[in-house]
């Protein structure tokens, strides 16, 4: 397994996770006729961690990718990119980012800044 370099503390530490759904137990599997893919990301050093989901919307094979962030119970920093491709990410790629606040829209600079809140908070953890 690759290790990533972690945005917040700089270690090789990151490890992507397959997360596998249960579409038997999950109840709301079954409402997604489309394909998905999903994987979660946690850094062995400083604790970031985010998850990303990735689902094929149509035919024409595009698709939305949502990555979502959360330090304890709130607040959960999410980001939505509709992509004209499933294959490569890119900027390129993207048409457009939407940003949450929980389930607020916001600008991307307030949701950068709250990120930047919060990968500061958890550098702060794991270097005192």
């Amino acid at each position: 397994m690759e290790k990533l370099h972690c945005k917040t503390c700089g270690a090789f530490s990151m490890i992507p996770m397959e997360v596998a759904i249960d579409e038997e137990q999950d109840e709301h599997a079954a409402l997604f006729d489309h394909d998905h893919e999903t994987r979660f990301y946690t850094c062995h050093v400083c604790g970031d961690n985010w998850l990303s989901v990735k689902e094929t919307e149509d035919e024409e094979g595009q698709c939305k990718i949502t990555f979502v962030h959360q330090m304890g119970m709130s607040p959960v920093l999410k980001r939505v990119a509709r992509m004209q491709t499933p294959v490569v990410f890119s900027e390129d790629t993207v048409n457009r980012w939407r940003y949450f606040l929980d389930d607020q829209e916001i600008d991307q600079e307030a949701w950068m800044d709250k990120l930047a809140k919060r990968r500061h908070i958890l550098r702060s953890i794991c270097t005192n």
